[in-house]
């Protein structure tokens, strides 16, 4: 059984969160940069940037 996944209430740590899991699984930083644009912390968009970097990364494992 795996520990609880504690989801961050501050936008800037999950950004960056997200930001190093796509990292972690093979993403460029400017592959990463742009998916993500700039961050607005005025506008946090953690869930549809996990979203679209998770679909970066299974599109390229179907080519591999």
């Amino acid at each position: 059984m795996s520990a609880p996944v504690e989801v961050s209430a501050n936008p800037v740590l999950r950004y960056l969160a997200i930001t190093k899991a796509a990292r972690d699984f093979g993403l460029t930083q400017p592959e990463i940069e742009a998916v993500a644009g700039p961050f607005d912390p005025r506008r946090t968009r953690c869930n549809e940037l996990a979203d679209a970097l998770a679909d970066l990364i299974l599109a390229r494992e179907r080519i591999a």
